[in-house]
């Protein structure tokens, strides 16, 4: 065997240690990390991936996005990479993932791997699971239009109210009066009932002995 041969066999050995290396690399990583062909076929994915959708690998590389995804679901993931292979650039989406145990939220970043002649040969993926803080804006988001909608069930009294000292009609904002309970019951969910209180009691109904 030439020197020119074994060089060849050396450096073909260190590159398959590379690829080795970095296979392993990103099969541990707890990211998912998926490339695809231009059709939207996967090339690659690692475990993490296809535990997220919860599919054997051998089922995913090879086989299309559609195959994985629902068509709404598949059709919005592929609209970015698509983008991506035609312009070049690298894009983030926010993206669903059902599963089993609920939903899961990822933010996944798509960038263009170029071959030597400046195309798109292939798009990588790497998501980042985002599901604690996605679920903590919705439930924050929940309890804000909770919030807003008893705010918009409340009409609530302020500022001073011109009372009449003698029979304890209200003017409103438009200069006219109106009873005290009218007026209440109109800006307010309160409603009234009647009773009567002790000291009234005591004057109109003397001869009653009624508790105070």
């Amino acid at each position: 065997m030439s020197d020119q041969s074994e060089r060849l066999l050396e450096e073909l050995d260190g590159l398959r240690l590379h690829a080795d290396h970095y296979r392993t690399l990103l099969d541990d990583s707890s990211d998912p990390i998926f490339s695809f062909y231009p059709d939207g076929t996967y090339r690659y994915v690692n475990r993490a991936f296809a535990v997220g959708v919860e599919m054997p690998v051998d089922q995913i590389i090879g086989h299309r996005i559609w195959d994985v995804f629902s068509p709404d679901e598949a059709d919005k993931r592929f609209a970015v990479v698509k983008k991506v292979f035609a312009e070049g650039v690298t894009v983030e989406i926010e993206v669903r993932v059902p599963v089993s145990t609920g939903d899961q939220y990822y933010l996944t970043t798509a960038k263009p791997v170029f071959d030597p002649d400046g195309g798109v040969e292939s798009v990588i993926c790497t998501s980042k699971n985002i599901t604690s803080r996605m679920l903590a804006e919705l439930a924050l988001k929940e309890e804000h239009d909770r919030l807003q909608r008893a705010l918009e069930e409340i009409d609530t009294l302020s500022g001073l109210l011109p009372l009449c000292a003698s029979c304890h009609s209200v003017r409103d904002d438009e200069g006219y009066w109106a009873q005290l309970e009218a007026y209440v019951q109109e800006h307010t969910r309160a409603q009234f009932t009647h009773t009567i209180c002790p000291d009234c009691a005591a004057e109109i109904y003397p001869d009653l002995q009624l508790p105070r």
